[in-house]
């Protein structure tokens, strides 16, 4: 079996211990161009692709970049760092790291793979929820919980022109819907789905539990408009342990999520931002204006 490599806890390291944190498996391959040694680390090359170097460190990156891959074979780490390689190196021969919005999109990753690690530097772990906290995340949530049910629906999608959504909101029948979209040539698809209220947007469970059987409603999303019918529903509780569990979760979540925002407002309590004209935010307009007025 090839050996593991146990992705570096911390930044910074020096060369001996990042040596002994890569794993075996990883050390051997690097041995084969360079020593772990105070002066070798920069030099270590365990493949190239058409003249790209791949080192121990885009292994260790690999291995961070998920949970399912934080204890990955070397050999499967080095294969993915191949193969994202050679798709980076085609994309860039046919230009497409060339179009307008190239650069910010690479500062805007740059930004929150630093900021993330910001982010889980400041967290604290969220308190134990107590059993009123749970039961209030019960309440909040009744398709999660207490309402929770499978809904099966005929789904038509499609993609309508501007200015044809209300047109088409206005048919009372699946039939009517597909003449129209086959007449007006407008994309479309039309299958079965099942969802899960307790694993869709609050408002669309809503709708999917509420719905009688058999009526037609309409879901916009973006450019896309879905006509569904609900077909059948049925309970679909989870057992008390399993709730308590998922409730947990949920009140986590909101927890890490309020120091997220209690961090961003301090950072942004601290900061000198200056909007132009057409981007300041409503509640700064509204407060600018009364001062205005105050003078």
């Amino acid at each position: 079996m090839t050996p593991k490599l146990a992705p570096p806890k911390t930044p910074r390291r020096s060369n001996t211990r990042l040596c002994r944190r890569i794993g075996p498996g990883l050390v051997a391959l690097a041995m084969l161009t360079a020593s772990c040694s105070e002066q070798g680390t920069k030099g270590q090359v365990i493949a190239t692709v058409n003249g790209q170097e791949i080192t121990p460190q885009d292994l260790q990156a690999e291995a961070r970049s998920s949970a399912a891959l934080a204890k990955a074979d070397s050999s499967i780490l080095l294969q993915r760092v191949i193969a994202r390689a050679l798709l980076a190196q085609a994309a860039h021969n046919r230009a497409m790291d060339r179009y307008p919005g190239y650069p910010a999109d690479v500062a805007r990753l740059k930004q929150d793979l630093i900021a993330q690690r910001l982010v889980r530097s400041s967290l604290k772990p969220p308190p134990t929820p107590t059993s009123a906290d749970l039961a209030k995340v019960m309440a909040d949530n009744p398709y999660t919980f207490a309402r929770r049910e499978s809904v099966t629906v005929d789904d038509i999608n499609m993609l309508p022109p501007p200015g044809s959504v209300e047109t088409l909101e206005s048919l009372k029948y699946p039939s009517d819907i597909m003449a129209r979209l086959t007449r007006l040539s407008i994309p479309n698809s039309r299958r079965t789905l099942t969802f899960d209220t307790a694993k869709v947007p609050a408002p669309l469970a809503a709708r999917l539990s509420t719905a009688p059987v058999g009526e037609l409603f309409f879901v916009r999303n973006d450019n896309e408009l879905s006509a569904m019918t609900v077909l059948e529903r049925s309970p679909s509780a989870q057992p008390p342990e399993e709730a308590a569990a998922t409730a947990t979760q949920i009140f986590e979540g909101v927890k890490v999520q309020q120091q997220i925002e209690a961090l961003v407002g301090q950072l942004r309590s601290q900061a000198k931002i200056v909007y132009t004209n057409g981007f300041v935010p409503a509640h700064k307009a509204q407060a600018s204006a009364t001062l205005d007025r105050g003078r």
